[in-house]
C-alpha cells in the first residue's frame, strides 16, 4: 500500500464475530486488515471508486459506528449477468473512553473519505471537503409508463441521502414547465447539477432553456444528471454506454453521485424564426413516423416503437424533399467531388467563375478545421435562495433493485494550358503584383494582402465556404456541400451512441463530445421491406451497414428541405414534433455539460 492518508483501529464484526482491525485509506481505497503491519491479511477492499457516500451514527455507551456505502459492480452467478449491488460496512470506534473522542475519530475518517471522493487528488493537510452538495431535481410522473415519482422515492432520494445530496425536487406540471423554470430561476447558479428523471423530452426542454438565459454560456456549463423515466431515455443509454457500465437505473443513479462535468455536443437547429439545441436525433420519414404515432400508445413504454413499427410495415412513408450536407473533414474546404447513392449534385448557382484559361485542382487530402466549444469552467456550489429538501438515511443492507433496465480553402493548384504552371499555396501572404512570370497576366485576380486591399474593403469571395457553425438557414449554401435530391423512405441525424436504451445507432464509443453527426439516409428507387426491418429492428450501424440503399455519413451541418406540401409527414427533434417546414442544423462541439464518470472508471 503506498499514498496511505489514514490508519486507524476499529471494531469489524464478521460473522458474528467481533475483530480488532487496522483499518487503512488510501487513495485506491479502504483496506481492513488483521494486523498493524501493510502485508497483513486484507479482511475487506473497498474501492474508492465504488463508495458512494460516508455516515456517522450513534452506538451503544460511548461507541460510535462509521458506515462506508458502497455500490460495486458484481457478477449476478444466475443470469451472468454484471450489476451494482449495496453494500454497507460498518467499523466501530471504542478505543477512546468517551463517546467525543470516539465521535471526533469517526468525523476524520468521514470527512476524508469525502474529500478523497469529491477531489482525487487530495491529500493529508488539503482543506477538507465539507460543504454538501446541491441538486435540483425535476420529476416528471407523466413521463413513459407514469413510474417517475415512484423512481425518485424509492431509489434515487434514498441513495442521495446516502452521499449527503441536498435537493430540491420539481414535479413538472405541463409540456414546457422545466423549461421556463430554468429560464426564470434566479438561484440556477447555487445547484451543482440538474437531474432529470423522466425521457429526453424534459432535457430537451432543459438543454433549450439554458440557452434562452442571458447569461446562457454560464448556465449551459451547469451538469445534467440523467436519471431513466421514460420511454427512449436515449441520452442516459450513451452516457452508460460511454462509461462502459450496463444501462440500468442503479448504474444511471451511480454516475449521478459519482460523476464528473462532462462535454457534450448540441445541435443548433434553424427552422422559420425559431431556433433550438438538440443533442438526441433529428429525423424525418420513417422513424419520425413511428416516434409521432406511437405517441397514443406511450402507456407500453418502449415497447411503443416496435408496436408501431410493425404497423408500418404494411406502408411505410414515402417523402419527397432535398438535403445538402457537409462531409465532417471537410469544414472550411472546397471540394467539388462528391458522390451519393441518391441524385446527387453540386449547385450550379454556387460554382466558381474562374478565367477561362484557368483550370482548378481539388487538393485530395482536405485539411479539418476544429470547432471551437465553450471553456469547460466549474460551478462553485451555493446554498443562497434555496430551501432544499434533506432526509436522514438509515443503514439498509438489501439492496435497490438493478432489475429496472432503460437502456477556408483548400491549397489549390492553377495550371495554364500553355507553358508554366503556378503553385498559389505559395502565393499567401504575398502580393500579386510582386510576383514574377505569371502565366496570364490580364487574368482577373484579386489580392487579400493589406497592401492591395485595405482592411475596410476586404470582403469574402462568394465561392469560398463560411465557417459552417455561422451558416444560418437564410444563407446560401456553398458549393462544397452534397445534395440529395429524389424521394426519400428515411433521413435521420444524431450524435450518440443509442437512440433509445435498445437501439444502438452505433457499435462504437464516439464519445459525448465527438464534433460530429452521423447521416443515415435511404431512397425510394430500391428500398425494400428487409430494409425497412433493419432500421427498426436496430440491426443496423455505420460499422455493420451492408445494404445498398441504406446510406451513412459523417457530416458537420445539413439542411433539410421537404416537400410541404405532402400531408401525413413528420420532423421531428429530439422525438419532439416540430412544424413540416425547411430547418438547417449544425452540430456545436462540447458547448453542453453532462455528468459521466470518469475515464479511470
Amino acid at each position: 500500500m503506498t499514498d496511505i492518508l489514514l490508519s486507524d483501529e476499529f471494531v469489524y464484526t464478521v460473522n458474528n464475530y467481533d475483530y480488532v482491525v487496522t483499518v487503512w485509506l488510501t487513495k485506491s481505497g479502504v483496506f481492513i486488515c488483521d494486523g498493524k503491519e501493510q502485508h497483513s491479511y486484507r479482511l475487506k477492499y473497498i474501492h474508492l471508486h465504488d463508495i458512494i457516500g460516508v455516515k456517522a451514527h450513534y452506538g451503544e455507551k460511548d461507541t460510535v459506528f462509521l458506515l462506508i456505502y458502497s455500490f460495486p459492480l458484481v457478477k449476478n452467478r444466475f443470469n451472468g449477468k454484471t450489476q451494482r449491488c449495496k453494500k454497507v460496512e460498518m467499523l466501530c470506534a471504542s478505543q477512546h473512553q468517551c463517546t467525543t473522542g470516539n465521535l471526533k475519530q469517526v468525523m476524520l475518517w468521514k470527512n476524508t473519505i469525502t474529500s478523497c471522493l469529491r477531489s482525487p487528488k487530495f491529500k493529508v493537510g488539503d482543506p477538507q471537503v465539507t460543504e454538501h452538495r446541491l441538486y435540483l431535481v425535476f420529476i416528471n410522473p407523466k413521463g413513459g409508463k407514469g413510474i417517475a415519482k415512484k423512481l425518485w422515492l424509492n431509489s434515487v432520494r434514498p441513495m442521495f441521502d446516502i452521499a449527503s445530496i441536498e435537493y430540491k425536487e420539481v414535479y413538472t406540471e405541463y409540456s414546457g414547465h422545466a423549461r421556463d423554470y430554468v429560464i426564470k430561476d434566479p438561484d440556477l447558479f447555487s445547484y451543482d447539477s440538474i437531474v432529470t428523471i423522466s425521457g429526453d423530452g424534459i432535457i430537451f426542454e432543459v438543454f433549450n432553456g439554458l440557452l434562452k438565459r442571458e447569461d446562457s454560456a454560464k448556465a449551459i456549463k451547469i451538469p445534467l444528471s440523467i436519471i431513466p423515466g421514460g420511454s427512449g431515455n436515449g441520452l442516459c443509454a450513451s452516457i452508460l454506454h460511454q462509461c462502459g457500465i450496463p444501462i440500468t437505473l442503479m448504474d444511471a443513479i451511480f454516475v449521478a453521485i459519482r460523476g464528473v462535468s462532462t462535454p457534450l455536443d448540441l445541435v443548433k437547429v434553424e427552422q422559420g424564426d425559431e431556433v433550438m439545441w438538440s443533442f438526441l436525433s433529428i429525423a424525418w420519414g420513417l422513424l419520425s413516423a413511428v416516434d409521432v404515432e406511437s405517441e397514443k400508445m406511450r402507456w407500453l413504454g418502449e415497447a411503443r416503437f416496435t408496436v408501431e413499427a410493425v404497423k408500418k410495415l404494411l406502408s411505410f412513408p414515402i417523402k419527397s424533399g432535398k438535403v445538402w450536407f457537409v462531409k465532417a473533414e471537410d469544414t472550411h474546404v472546397e471540394n467539388l467531388s462528391r458522390s451519393s447513392s441518391v441524385n446527387s449534385e453540386i449547385n450550379p448557382e454556387f460554382l466558381p467563375k474562374f478565367n477561362p484559361t484557368l483550370r482548378r485542382k481539388i487538393d485530395k487530402e482536405p485539411v479539418p478545421a476544429d470547432i471551437k466549444g465553450l471553456p469547460t469552467s466549474s460551478q462553485s456550489p451555493s446554498s443562497k435562495g434555496s430551501s432544499p429538501r434533506r432526509r436522514s438515511s438509515e443503514v439498509d443492507e438489501e439492496p435497490l433493485d438493478p432489475e429496472i433496465d432503460f437502456t477556408t480553402l483548400n491549397d489549390v493548384d492553377h495550371d495554364t494550358d500553355g507553358e508554366g504552371s503556378i503553385d498559389m499555396s505559395k502565393m499567401r501572404g504575398r502580393c500579386i503584383s510582386e510576383l514574377n512570370n505569371y502565366p496570364d497576366p490580364d487574368a482577373e485576380l484579386s489580392c487579400a494582402c493589406d497592401k492591395c486591399n485595405p482592411p475596410d474593403s476586404k470582403a469574402i469571395p462568394a465561392d469560398v465556404s463560411r465557417d459552417v457553425e455561422n451558416l444560418g438557414l437564410n444563407d446560401h449554401i456553398p458549393s462544397t456541400w452534397t445534395m440529395l435530391s429524389g424521394k426519400f423512405a428515411t433521413v435521420a441525424a444524431f450524435s450518440l451512441s443509442h437512440l433509445t436504451q435498445d437501439y444502438q445507432t452505433t457499435e462504437l464509443r464516439m464519445g459525448l463530445s465527438c464534433g460530429y453527426l452521423w447521416l443515415m439516409w435511404s431512397d425510394c428507387n430500391s428500398f425494400e421491406r428487409k430494409d425497412f426491418l433493419q432500421i427498426l429492428l436496430q440491426n443496423i450501424t455505420p460499422e455493420s451497414n451492408e445494404s445498398k440503399t441504406i446510406n451513412f455519413e459523417k457530416i458537420k451541418a445539413f439542411r433539410l428541405e421537404p416537400e410541404v406540401s405532402e400531408k401525413g409527414a413528420y420532423v421531428t427533434v429530439d422525438g419532439e414534433l416540430v412544424p413540416y417546414t425547411p430547418l438547417h442544423a449544425c452540430i456545436h462541439k462540447g458547448i453542453a455539460r453532462v455528468m459521466c464518470l470518469p475515464t479511470h472508471n
